[in-house]
């Protein structure tokens, strides 16, 4: 069933939220803090899902969240931790205050994960290079011992 104010499916509402849920998101965090996010849409009137709640709030709405581009000081936190975890981007998070594991996601697998790819793979071709000059080598003094 769809309505003006978005898409409605099993009662809850999905699609981009308005200004006005935003509003009341923040003002019920305001008062009762975070967390028991399956509460807020009874007790806000939302008719959204606690996961919803909870993603736009960590995603989006906190005040302490920052906006803008990774320093480079981030940055080599985030190659390092990344080198240290993997792939582990919330307990890369936690050493970025203000970044969200979703940026820092983001962040890797645009500015990084290609680059990597591409190193690993002039490694490869670098090796393979090694051991064709190599084996080449091989041939040229084994035929001349011959001769």
């Amino acid at each position: 069933m769809e309505s003006s104010w978005g898409f409605i499916e099993d009662g809850w509402r999905k699609g981009p939220w308005t200004a006005d849920e935003d509003r009341l998101l923040i003002e019920y965090v305001k008062l009762h803090g975070e967390g028991r996010w399956n509460s807020v849409a009874r007790l806000t009137g939302l008719r959204r899902n606690g996961k919803s709640c909870r993603l736009r709030w960590v995603n989006y709405l906190r005040p302490d969240l920052k906006r803008g581009q990774i320093t480079p000081h981030e940055e080599r936190i985030i190659l390092e931790l990344h080198a240290r975890w993997g792939n582990r981007w919330s307990t890369i998070a936690r050493s970025l205050p203000g970044r969200t594991d979703n940026e820092i996601k983001n962040y890797w697998r645009t500015h990084f994960k290609k680059k990597t790819k591409n190193s690993c793979d002039n490694f490869e071709k670098s090796r393979a290079r090694l051991w064709k000059r190599q084996q080449f080598q091989q041939q040229q003094q084994k035929s001349t011992s011959k001769r």
